[in-house]
């Protein structure tokens, strides 16, 4: 009777995502309008004409690494690193599902021997099954949450283990998967290793029927310190006399919650000399988010705001006021310039974003109350005295306003708190190689 659940699970699983195709087509067109990277390798996507798997050197193996996005990207790569150097004859293929994450794959790893960049077909049987061919991977990593059932059990049956690192599941994920654990269960139970990254994760896998393998932490607390980043940021700080406050990687609606936390709370009035810097989550709102921040300067009587991307080198002169941070790949220059860092993501129910990587160059984290995508970091940070909570943002910039002189106080136990938890990319590797 499971079996036949599981069936007919999968197939109509496949049979939802099919009939999606003409939609998820319509969402790249849209997509593509503000980001024209979506409308670039449609065939990778929705035909599997993907590259074709490294032919080399007897021995070598080729290590498929699939991200979704920024984030995972960049959290896997500790572990890439470590591969690569103990493992030299591997070849390497990243998949991703957004530009960003491909992007972000080819600025990290483009060094390293024989590597492919792809996006992944949809998640389709026969889709993935020509992908598998053609890719000719020897292992597939899957990171954090990537939990795609056609592409865990074609590997499986193609004899790719596939292994599931970083990885994390809320409560909240878990409930809804046991209610279908007809299908996640098997699917879960194809995985080769798994290994999470705290004893929460694990005891919801557990509930799941598929212990993990080993809780390793979180391979974020590995990822190297940019010092050529870090460069950059006290350069950029340099040229302010007053407090620099980030809201880092902020969401849909964060921003105008925000804005007017600031008006009412006559911020500019009240402290003259800060600077407060914007960096969206999403390169596409990077205008949508400029016309709210000169609607909300105007209506505060200060400056237009300033465009990081319209900086030849230093800020222009008399750099207070509001900034917006419009460049991909510099957060670490952003966290080494900023005093404090609102935690953009928690302040609705989004999740939050990462807090590490804040705290690993120095840069003490303030967040909302909706943290559950990073639970156990963010109560770790606040253990350690890295972070406090807030309920509003309004309440955060209060607080700012009467205690930004006390913030320099908290930036090395930011730094200690970062590198307490290092660590998880060895224990990982040793996992997997075993």
């Amino acid at each position: 009777m499971k079996k036949l659940q599981f069936v007919l699970a999968l197939a109509l699983y496949s049979l939802v995502l099919l009939l999606a195709q003409p939609f998820l087509a319509i969402y790249l067109l849209k997509r593509g309008r503000k980001q024209p990277e979506y409308l670039a390798n449609w065939s990778q996507r929705f035909l599997a004409n993907v590259p074709r798997g490294f032919q080399g050197l007897s021995g070598s193996k080729r290590i498929w690494v699939h991200v979704v996005s920024v984030g995972e990207t960049h959290a896997v790569s500790p572990l890439v690193k470590l591969w690569a150097a103990s493992h030299p004859e591997h070849v390497w293929l990243f998949t991703s599902t957004t530009p960003t994450g491909q992007a972000t794959a080819r600025q990290l790893f483009s060094d390293l021997k024989g590597v492919q960049f792809s996006y992944l077909p949809y998640d389709l049987p026969w889709l993935i099954r020509r992908a598998i061919r053609r890719f000719n991977a020897s292992q597939l990593w899957l990171v954090e949450t990537e939990l795609w059932p056609n592409l865990i059990l074609q590997a499986k049956r193609a004899g790719v283990p596939a292994s599931l690192v970083n990885a994390r599941i809320s409560p909240r994920s878990g409930r809804r998967l046991l209610k279908l654990s007809f299908l996640a269960t098997p699917v879960l139970r194809s995985l080769h290793r798994i290994v999470c990254q705290t004893h929460e994760d694990g005891q919801v896998f557990s509930q799941l029927g598929r212990p993990a393998d080993a809780i390793c932490g979180n391979l974020k607390f590995d990822v190297s310190r940019r010092e050529d980043l870090i460069k950059l940021g006290g350069q950029w700080r340099s040229a302010f006399s007053g407090p620099v406050l980030l809201f880092a990687s902020s969401r849909e609606g964060e921003e105008a919650i925000f804005l007017d936390a600031l008006i009412r709370q006559q911020f500019f009035k009240r402290l003259p000399q800060a600077s407060v810097w914007i960096v969206p989550r999403h390169p596409q709102r990077f205008d949508e988010v400029f016309t709210a921040m000169d609607a909300a300067a105007s209506r505060m009587g200060i400056a237009r705001p300033q465009r990081r991307s319209r900086w030849s080198g230093q800020p222009s002169e008399g750099p207070t006021g509001l900034v917006l941070g419009d460049s991909m790949g510099e957060m670490p220059a952003y966290y080494s310039a900023a005093d404090l860092c609102l935690l953009g993501g928690s302040w609705l129910p989004f999740g939050g974003q990462n807090l590490i990587e804040a705290c690993a160059y120095g840069c003490p984290v303030w967040m909302g109350p909706n943290t559950f995508n990073f639970s156990k970091a963010a109560d770790d940070a606040l253990l350690a005295g890295a972070a406090r909570r807030f309920d509003t943002l309004s309440a955060a910039c209060a607080s700012f306003l009467e205690e930004y002189e006390l913030v320099s106080g908290a930036k090395s136990r930011a730094l200690e708190f970062a590198a307490r938890h290092a660590g998880a990319a060895q224990a990982t590797l040793a996992v997997l190689a075993a």
